[in-house]
């Protein structure tokens, strides 16, 4: 089936590929065509390399997912239509969403044409196989905003007929059935080396974790638990663990008694410190790589100019950390999700008002300092007795791996010695600065590569599919389909040891606050990765309208975003432009 909106890139699909800039035998893109292309085993490779840049998701994709949640905003409208969604004034021209059918249309004319290639017919459909993953993760990622979409699995004549959307259900349908397929057909590792042997690949442990999160998202969950087991079962993956401390890791370990009493409560110092650096590490530095346990698939980055990660250096830090643009921060009622350090109950609703009173008091302190300056005295305050930073002692270890919160420390960036900083006069005046008074710290790089344009990157691997996914959507979709009993709480537990914290509880009055406590164990876990979206959704309207409605404020009491939900917010408006192009796709109700 075609459409009209696909059909246009057509023919520039054909002879756009990645082409690699040490390759010598290249031919000049002025002599490709339709007819020239397609002949050689080098033709496959260059069309596979452009399917996996286009399909491969990164950092850029999940926090915009998170920014139309309750998780994060963005106070920069250039950036997309985030704060028009959360306020429900979103629409069909704003393009939100990604309605998008170019890694599609790739696979599609992979498919078609790869067989006239040179090459074996073992590794003909094994890349087929590969191809097929990214353009079910492409239907995946459309179906779970916009619903039905036309499914589209072969490659369109220019002047092929438009066609209506197909029903969401048969879409979900056929993205389950291709991650089936192709899990059984793909291989478990690749031995590295020549081209199309590349470690990093897609593997069937990837089309297993990807129909995971498809079949649970979907609310399939006896096939979620089915996939997720067969990974799980599989004992080829396990959490990143710190064994030993760096030195600036001590420095902040060090500074971890003014927000955790360890030995009041009973807490395992050591083990709560390395919990924090094992759960936020696989972000940083190297970690995240396709050769760690945890990393089931990774977007990989090289210090290549067109190989790096803009958003995740620079986009996502806070502007005391150089070049930081705070385009992208966590919303207050994500800081609240954490656990207390019991790991079981929630901590004290913050009032507003005595928040920023509390704040303003603490920071009169330091307010006339520069940075340097400030850098000086924070480590001199007597932190845990101000009533300010009450709200964030004894709280969950993922919280401070998480979320950069004022007067905190962070000594792993290129900046060094680091305490985060807020003006209460930033609110609404400084566009590289939150407006929440928070910015993240997971999924952060600390480690530049300078272009020489004046412009730093980053260079560090960004998992995509991990392990932690898969353990916590096995348990919830066993919660749902048996019970909350042994074999659900080994999984959670798993999480609970590698980052420091007590093991879930043993029991629960009723299933349905066994789920409530798991999904908020969800919503922490997978902070900023951008699985809120599908997870509100799948929790219903009515929870998506408790949890989108009514103001969220920044820690001066000033107005972030007054969050308004309607039942038409459940999926994004189909773009204007891809109507015009095909008018038999017909519109989501209430846009």
């Amino acid at each position: 089936m075609k459409t009209k909106y696909i059909k246009h890139l057509a023919v520039l699909g054909m002879l756009t590929f990645g082409v690699s800039s040490c390759d010598l035998s290249v031919v000049p893109p002025d002599a490709i065509s339709a007819d020239s292309y397609w002949k050689t085993e080098q033709d496959a490779w260059y069309a596979m390399n452009t399917i996996y840049a286009n399909g491969m998701p990164d950092f850029i994709d999940g926090i915009c997912d998170e920014m139309y949640t309750d998780n994060a905003h963005s106070h920069k409208p250039w950036e997309g239509p985030f704060e028009a969604f959360q306020q429900g004034g979103v629409t069909a021209g704003d393009g939100a969403g990604s309605y998008d059918y170019t890694t599609i249309r790739l696979v599609n004319n992979y498919i078609a044409n790869v067989d006239n290639c040179a090459m074996s017919d073992e590794l003909k459909e094994r890349t087929k196989m590969e191809a097929r993953f990214f353009r079910a993760w492409s239907y995946y990622n459309m179906v779970i905003k916009f619903g039905g979409v036309p499914l589209v699995t072969d490659v369109m004549e220019y002047n092929a007929p438009n066609v209506a959307r197909d029903d969401a259900q048969k879409v979900k349908d056929f993205v389950l059935s291709e991650l089936g397929e192709i899990a059984k057909k793909l291989p478990e590792s690749y031995p590295g080396g020549s081209k199309l042997n590349e470690t990093g690949r897609v593997t069937r442990y990837a089309a297993l974790a990807l129909r995971t999160r498809a079949a649970l998202a979907f609310g399939n969950y006896a096939e979620a638990e089915s996939s997720a087991k067969d990974l799980i079962g599989s004992n080829k993956f396990k959490l990143y663990k710190v064994t030993a401390l760096t030195d600036a890791q001590k420095l902040e370990a060090d500074e971890m008694t003014q927000f955790v009493d360890f030995a009041s409560l009973g807490i395992d110092k050591d083990k709560f410190v390395k919990g924090i650096f094992s759960y936020g590490g696989i972000w940083q530095n190297d970690n995240g790589n396709v050769s760690d346990p945890e990393v089931i698939l990774a977007h990989e980055h090289t210090t290549g100019s067109n190989s790096v990660d803009f958003a995740r250096y620079q986009y996502a830090r806070p502007s005391q950390l150089v070049k930081g643009y705070s385009s992208y921060e966590p919303l207050a009622e994500l800081v609240e999700a954490y656990w207390n350090i019991d790991g079981k109950t929630m901590p004290a609703k913050v009032d507003v008002d005595a928040n920023k009173a509390n704040y303003e008091s603490l920071y009169a302190k330091v307010g006339g300092l520069d940075q340097k300056g400030y850098i000086a005295k924070v480590p001199t305050l007597n932190l845990k007795d101000e009533a300010y930073i009450q709200q964030f002692r004894n709280r969950d270890s993922r919280l401070y791996a998480s979320i950069l919160f004022p007067f905190k420390g962070w000594h792993e960036t290129d900046f060094g010695t680091f305490y985060y900083r807020w003006d209460p006069a930033w609110a609404g005046q400084n566009g590289n600065e939150s407006y929440t008074g928070f910015s993240f710290r997971k999924l952060v790089s600390v480690r530049p590569y300078d272009t020489g344009w004046g412009e730093n990157y980053s260079y560090d691997d960004f998992p995509v599919l991990r392990y932690a996914e898969v353990l916590i959507s096995a348990a919830e979709a066993h919660i749902i389909n048996t019970g909350y009993d042994v074999i659900a709480q080994d999984w959670l537990n798993q999480l609970r040891d590698r980052c420091g914290m007590p093991n879930v509880p043993t029991s629960f009055a009723s299933k349905k606050e066994a789920l409530e406590f798991v999904r908020n164990e969800r919503r922490i876990e997978l902070a900023g990765e951008g699985q809120r979206f599908a997870d509100m959704r799948r929790y219903g309207n009515e929870y998506c309208a408790k949890m989108m409605t009514g103001t969220s404020y920044g820690i001066n009491k000033y107005v972030v975003v007054k969050k308004n939900w309607e039942s038409k917010n459940m999926l994004f408006p189909i773009p204007t432009s891809a109507r015009d192009l095909n008018p038999l796709l017909d519109q989501n109700p209430g846009y």
